[in-house]
């Protein structure tokens, strides 16, 4: 019998005080980092972070996926909190990072010959989403929804969503996922759904950060940043013309170049390819690449597997309200760039001794 079944039968009906409230609370994030130093097994992650002091362990997801592992833990007061692996130290783990070609942000992927994960993000027009992390939240859902269906039955009703580094880019597609599901009544309404992601990579284009951020307003979600860590300035994105919105002025340009005399015409027709055609050829490399060429890595490790078509774009865009903490002279001196170790900046600890420094 696994820890979570055994908790329902001694807890038996589920009796909460808990009341999540919108806005940054240092306390709730600090508990986040606790979580994520201690839900990984990898061997960079010696850290200097206390354990929880304010949940219990009530149940771990098998490994699935890309090696991807969610936690669910009991908080004092009742409220549920699912917190979402990051990147561990297997190359596969690695390849859920680099397999980012974009997909919409509707759609199905067949992820394994008995799964196919029909996934819904947003309904905005033009959103957009990377695959790699699509594929690990797909993986990760099948295992935390029916545990959270369970705490529901039982009277639970306040859920927390959190994750560091790669967790954090999944956090940020589960809660997506679980808003949508609300909206169109999939997921229970009731759920009240707060979201910390902790150096999270950026995990869409634009118009999904836009549309994640109407969802979340009033302070349910916030991204959490060190300016030193380079781990939020990915993926690599790439913004050209047919990135921007349906009405804007470079959608045609050719009555505006036939318009002018032959010789500005010819100089500027020039120069605008010269500007635009170099992005385009690089968005596709970068498709083709961190597309197709990981794809077949990836359907390595997953059976069953089916590559979805790619939309042609990586602009990438962070989303949540931001948190930046700002590293101190103390902070500088005793970690002084450039550094070898390249997770300086990126590990919980880092991130917990500048959160310490945060105002109550």
């Amino acid at each position: 019998m696994n820890r979570f079944l055994l908790f329902l039968l001694v807890v038996g009906p589920f009796n909460a005080t808990a009341t999540l409230l919108p806005g940054f609370d240092k306390n709730e994030y600090l508990e986040v980092l606790r979580l994520a130093a201690h839900s990984v097994d990898t061997p960079w992650t010696t850290y200097k972070v206390p354990l929880p002091e304010q949940h219990q362990l009530v149940f771990r997801s098998n490994v699935v996926g890309l090696d991807n592992r969610a936690d669910i833990w009991l908080r004092n007061d009742g409220a549920v909190h699912v917190h979402l692996r990051g990147t561990t130290a297997r190359e596969i783990s690695w390849m859920e990072n680099f397999y980012a070609a974009q997909i919409p942000a509707q759609g199905t992927i067949k992820l394994a010959n008995d799964y196919n994960f029909s996934y819904d993000f947003s309904d905005a027009r033009g959103a957009a989403v990377h695959v790699g992390w699509t594929i690990g939240t797909g993986f990760l859902l099948r295992e935390i929804l029916p545990v959270l269906d369970s705490f529901y039955r039982t009277g639970a009703r306040e859920l927390l969503i959190s994750g560091h580094s790669q967790g954090g880019a999944l956090t940020f597609l589960t809660s997506a996922y679980l808003l949508r599901m609300q909206k169109i009544g999939k997921f229970p309404a009731a759920w009240k759904l707060k979201t910390y992601a902790s150096a999270a990579p950026k995990p869409g284009n634009l118009a999904f950060a836009y549309d994640f951020e109407r969802l979340t307003a009033g302070g349910w979600a916030f991204s959490v940043l060190h300016p030193y860590d380079w781990v939020p300035e990915s993926p690599v994105t790439l913004q050209t013309q047919s990135d921007f919105n349906l009405t804007n002025p470079f959608r045609d340009v050719k009555p505006v170049f036939k318009k002018m005399p032959l010789f500005k015409r010819m100089a500027l027709k020039y120069a605008f390819n010269r500007l635009t055609k170099p992005s385009r050829r690089a968005q596709k490399n970068y498709t083709r690449y961190l597309g197709k060429t990981v794809a077949g890595i990836v359907g390595e490790s997953l059976p069953g597997f089916e590559a979805p078509a790619y939309l042609p774009s990586v602009m990438y865009m962070r989303c949540g309200v931001p948190i930046i903490l700002y590293p101190n002279d103390a902070y500088r001196n005793e970690r002084p760039d450039p550094d070898k170790n390249v997770f300086i900046h990126h590990m919980p600890e880092a991130y917990y001794v500048l959160s310490q420094q945060l105002p109550n």
